[in-house]
């Protein structure tokens, strides 16, 4: 049988420092059923669109397809639709399944779209699911023992080139965990995955890192959304890794307390972990709060100090627009990410993913004030703030770039460059937000800057550029 796996494009790439990394899901279940005796092929649309509008056409592939599995996340969402849509448009006779984190937790919505979704993890049911034993509308999977999820085939990724056998791909995708026992009000991983954490055996991982050496990886990124949760196996691992002595560095994402246990610090060190992406979240101390995060600011100016002493670079990654969040408190945190002296700095404006407790907050609250999915990426306000109206958070958003990227003339090239482009592709979103501050304003929903919720908001949205913000 012929399946072909899709990673929708975004509609603006607001992380495309991370173009070549593709979503581990469509891979991971590709590679079962190749394994299974299917042809498989894996298109990610950063690298190779698999849809083209203009001419309505899909790759040859996709057409000769039998089934045709489309994988995204809130971000990519509305491109998963218009995909499914054309495809049961142009080929009726062809299945068409949904998977991923947000029709997840929307399966309804998908399942206008497709001819089953699949909710939560796949590996479980992906077989019975394409192979046509399961005909359910809506299919769960059930918790993946990590222990039975095969190393990743690189092979059936589209669009990359080969180097001498080697794909083109600086950083080797690599996942040795699931899960994570906090609890952050913001984050999907837990819908997705549960705070139970799952993680590999510290061989099988290990055997995964020495294939992908031989293959000429000499970078790899862990897609592990908390490395270091269980301390004893971590370590079982990082020291497998230095007894390997191979020359490979590695990053993934930890928690600020991972600095706690001095001997990880050291075994991360002599392991060649060369970057450590830090959820820093806020340095306002209410809104670590808000965010559930668990973490104090003490704990965050550590941490960073710490893992920058033992040579290690720091990617600091901060949410702005808690509730406890004003404009003061905003720029306290961003000059505070360059003083920290962390390496890299990634802002988001807090938005809400569907199946998060902060997106149901929102919504009991009347407080989403944009639905269309396309703007759900963290670069663009879709919620009202309580103390900062929308228009400048987004404003603090674009700050909050220039004045960390401000060190060196090649950032600061960069960092303007990518927000003039942004602004481009913007424009008619900064004009509706300007409008609807204004019109919150009239309407005594805002008064200096604070949100006082006069009224039912969503009576309150306009209906210019309704096209550009209303999801259909």
């Amino acid at each position: 049988m012929k399946i072909a796996l899709i990673e929708p494009k975004p509609p603006f790439d607001a992380y495309f420092f991370l173009k070549k990394l593709p979503l581990l899901g469509n891979l991971f279940l590709g590679t079962m059923m190749k394994n299974a005796g299917h042809t498989v092929k894996v298109y990610k649309e950063n690298m190779i669109p698999a849809y083209n509008e203009k001419t309505d056409e899909f790759l040859p592939f996709i057409r000769e397809a039998d089934v045709v599995g489309i994988t995204g996340i809130t971000h990519t969402a509305n491109r998963a639709y218009l995909l499914a849509d054309a495809l049961k448009r142009q080929f009726p006779e062809k299945k068409v399944v949904l998977g991923g984190p947000h029709v997840s937790a929307l399966p309804e919505e998908g399942f206008q779209h497709a001819d089953q979704v699949v909710v939560g993890e796949g590996e479980n049911v992906v077989l019975d699911v394409f192979e046509g034993r399961n005909k359910d509308d809506i299919v769960y999977g059930s918790v993946v023992n990590m222990n039975d999820v095969p190393p990743l085939d690189l092979k059936i990724l589209q669009g990359y080139r080969y180097k001498k056998e080697k794909i083109d791909m600086k950083h080797a995708p690599i996942m040795a965990s699931r899960g994570c026992p906090y609890d952050c009000n913001f984050c999907s991983v837990t819908k997705m995955f549960g705070r139970k954490y799952r993680i590999k055996d510290p061989d099988l991982v290990m055997e995964e890192v020495m294939m992908r050496y031989h293959e000429g990886f000499r970078y790899a990124f862990f897609y592990d959304d908390n490395f270091a949760a269980n301390h004893e196996k971590t370590k079982i691992f990082l020291e497998k890794l230095i007894r390997a002595d191979i020359d490979l560095r590695w990053s993934s994402q930890f928690r600020v307390e991972v600095v706690k246990d001095k001997e990880m610090v050291d075994l991360l060190s002599r392991a060649k972990c060369s970057t450590v992406f830090i959820g820093v979240e806020s340095i306002n101390p209410k809104a670590l709060l808000d965010y559930n995060k668990k973490q104090s600011v003490e704990d965050i100016k550590k941490c960073i100090k710490t893992l920058s002493e033992r040579g290690m670079k720091v990617h600091s990654m901060f949410v702005l627009g808690a509730d406890s969040d004003n404009g003061e408190t905003i720029e306290e945190t961003i000059r505070f990410s360059r003083a920290s002296k962390s390496t890299t700095a990634q802002f988001s404006i807090l938005f809400p993913i569907p199946g998060t407790r902060l997106y149901q907050e929102m919504k009991d609250q009347d407080r989403i004030f944009i639905n269309n999915w396309d703007y759900y990426d963290g670069s663009h306000t879709v919620i009202l703030p309580k103390q900062i109206t929308p228009i400048k958070l987004q404003k603090k958003l674009i700050h909050a770039y220039k004045h960390f990227y401000a060190t060196t003339i090649i950032t600061w090239l960069m960092s303007r460059l990518g927000f003039f482009m942004w602004k481009l592709t913007n424009k008619k979103f900064l004009r509706y937000l300007r409008y609807f501050t204004r019109k919150l304003k009239k309407a005594g929903a805002i008064q200096n800057g604070i949100l006082t919720h006069k009224g039912p908001l969503t009576d309150l949205v306009p209906k210019k550029l309704s096209e550009a913000i209303i999801r259909k």
